[in-house]
């Protein structure tokens, strides 16, 4: 193995920590750990050195939306459109990565591409979504129904731009394809802990990253992973495993 590809799974591994200890508030090593990071810069090749400044952007950016965030929780605003408000800010390390890549001029994504119009895969897709969303709107509760539809592909699609677009696409190129699905959906899962430890939700949700992340890397496209990733919210929302503030 090349010392390039343990700089890059020494790294990975990093980044890993560093979600959790986010994540469960421990900021203390936290900090150490990011101060670490800057004092490691000199010592890396350039795609090494560019992942470590996409690490510090993307938690840089995510103190951003949770500052933010407390902000517009002081204000007098309904409790659904704060909740799209949160999913609108990750914005922010999004744009704060893609700064950073740019500033590398290296390419931010291998799956931000424009499906072909002729695949099959795309049409069985639309068909099957476009299918499941009629079943409710012929239904009562349509109001609902779209409030679940609409906050269910913005966080689909944000988390699958952050996890799979950017930072999978960053891992693979400082390891190797099969390394950076398992690091980067570990990661994805204990990014989940935020919400509090439970050792069956960190395996539900690896096993989504792990999913997400082959069905991307299997298609070089990240809409599929965000079709799926928008249809199992909403069968979760659906089925009351999970409850948002919508009247």
């Amino acid at each position: 193995m090349k010392q390039n590809d343990y700089q890059g799974i020494f790294l990975s591994l990093l980044f890993i920590v560093l979600v959790f200890f986010f994540t469960r508030n421990y900021y203390s090593p936290f900090f150490w750990m990011i101060l670490g990071l800057f004092l490691l810069l000199a010592f890396l090749r350039e795609e090494n050195r560019l992942f470590t400044w996409v690490i510090i952007s993307f938690f840089g950016g995510n103190l951003i939306v949770i500052y933010v965030d407390k902000f517009i929780e002081g204000m007098i605003v309904d409790p659904f459109f704060r909740l799209l408000m949160n999913q609108i800010l990750f914005i922010i390390p999004i744009l704060s990565m893609c700064y950073v890549i740019k500033q590398f001029n290296k390419r931010i994504s291998f799956f931000f591409k424009i499906p072909e119009s002729s695949s099959i895969l795309y049409i069985v897709l639309l068909l099957m979504f476009t299918g499941f969303s009629f079943l409710f709107f012929i239904k009562d509760g349509m109001n609902v129904f779209l409030s679940l539809f609409t906050f269910s592909l913005l966080h689909a699609a944000v988390q699958e731009v952050i996890w799979r677009g950017i930072l999978l696409t960053q891992m693979i190129k400082i390891t190797s394809e099969r390394t950076a699905i398992l690091f980067a959906s570990i990661a994805f899962a204990v990014n989940t802990t935020i919400f509090g430890f439970s050792p069956a939700v960190l395996l539900l949700y690896l096993i989504l990253g792990l999913m997400f992340a082959f069905l991307t890397t299997k298609l070089k496209i990240i809409l599929p992973a965000i079709v799926v990733h928008t249809v199992v919210l909403l069968f979760c929302f659906l089925n009351g495993w999970i409850q948002l503030p919508i009247l």
